[in-house]
């Protein structure tokens, strides 16, 4: 096995297009699409799959595929799809589907421990693939009467699926009796990209590892779209000190959450990043769940990678990064016609001026309370993982 995938980070591989898809129409439309077309065989990992009209769609999508001879292999995060209704998956199941749910360890009836399922991969017939950010759920779809929520995925081919691939065969059949192996096709293209997986139960930080090297090597411009922002003291020294050194750091983040304290916690940083200079940006019209990064002129990488300790040391998490001067420019312009049209600068004099005591109190509680609950989260999913290993 190649020494970099151990770790997380897979080969390069050269492709001619990787189609970049919105939430809402753009991404669910593609999906189906995909699903329809499938012949072979449809492998899902995701985080969330609501028993909503979203959901419902996919899941008779599924069935139908099913019923036409596809072998369909669905994997949810048992915290994440708690709400996948029973009878959904017990007609999968008994139309011949493969049906697990990801890490279903509780501390409580309701608290779950163990690594969670962040994925959001969908492949078809192991040729084609979409990967992102994107949960299924009306919160993402427009099937609903509830505002889309913003995020991105993209659609790729070739051997950048066959990574893919053996991401979800491993996660599908940890224990195989044969190891897979991958047999990479001839495959040429302008654009250079690969997979990118965190999974801290077997120590792969590829995606973290990405992040903070580009970040620490930056020379021109940082630009990362980041939902439920939480860095390190160490990843937020690293963008102050790229800011210091001439880069244009620009963070673009939610002022709409679906997570109320962790937005407080989130502006509990945005004091002492504003003081260095970097520019932050609050998306206004949904809630922002986009997971994006746009460093120097070339560097891209998109998926379901959040900027906290949950994605460094809780959640398995896959992106793509992406090599190609016009594809991220491309891309920032997409961005860019998005934020024009809704989306707010955080001025600094204007934030100081208006940030009362009792607010920046709020900010450092709410920032002390999720990083205990991260402490809390990771001390017994230590102590889960040295139980079993002594078993």
């Amino acid at each position: 096995m190649n020494w970099n995938r151990k770790f997380g980070i897979y080969p390069w591989h050269k492709i001619n297009e990787i189609p970049l898809l919105l939430s809402g129409a753009p991404f669910f439309t593609e999906l189906l699409q995909r699903i329809h077309q499938a012949k072979k065989s449809i492998h899902i990992q995701v985080y969330i799959f609501d028993g909503d009209e979203t959901g419902n769609i996919v899941y008779t999508a599924l069935c139908d595929a099913i019923q036409r001879g596809v072998k369909v292999n669905l994997v949810l995060d048992a915290f994440g799809s708690k709400n996948f209704p029973k009878n959904w998956r017990d007609k999968l199941i008994s139309l011949g589907a493969n049906v697990l749910f990801f890490s279903r360890f509780k501390l409580a009836f309701t608290i779950h421990t163990g690594t969670r399922l962040h994925h959001k991969i969908f492949i078809f017939d192991e040729e084609k693939a979409l990967i992102g950010g994107i949960n299924i759920s009306n919160h993402y779809s427009a099937f609903g009467d509830e505002i889309t929520w913003l995020d991105f995925g993209v659609a790729i081919e070739g051997n950048l699926v066959l990574d893919l691939l053996h991401i979800c065969r491993t996660i599908e059949n940890p224990f195989p009796i044969k190891k897979p192996t991958i047999s990479y096709q001839v495959q040429t293209g302008q654009i250079k990209a690969r997979i990118l997986q965190n999974h801290w139960a077997k120590a792969r930080f590829g995606i973290s590892r990405q992040y903070r090297q580009k970040i620490s090597t930056s020379k021109e411009q940082i630009t990362l779209v980041a939902s439920y922002f939480l860095p390190s003291i160490a990843l937020k020294r690293m963008l102050k000190k790229a800011q210091k050194r001439g880069v244009q750091v620009r963070l673009i983040l939610g002022g709409i959450s679906d997570v109320p304290i962790v937005r407080n916690a989130t502006h509990y940083y945005y004091i002492d990043l504003l003081k260095a200079g970097v520019s932050i940006y609050e998306w206004q019209a949904s809630v922002l769940h986009a997971k994006m990064a746009f460093i120097d002129q070339d560097w891209t990488c998109i998926g379901s990678y959040n900027m906290n300790h949950l994605s460094d040391f809780g959640s398995t998490e896959c992106n793509i990064e992406i090599i190609d001067k016009n594809y991220q420019s491309q891309s920032l312009a997409v961005l860019q016609a998005l934020l024009d049209k809704s989306s707010l600068k955080i001025e600094a004099s204007t934030y100081f001026k208006n940030l009362s005591s009792l607010q920046k109190i709020s900010n450092l509680c709410a920032y002390v309370l999720v990083r205990f609950s991260f402490s809390i989260l990771f001390y017994f999913q230590n102590d889960l993982k040295s139980r079993l290993k002594r078993h």
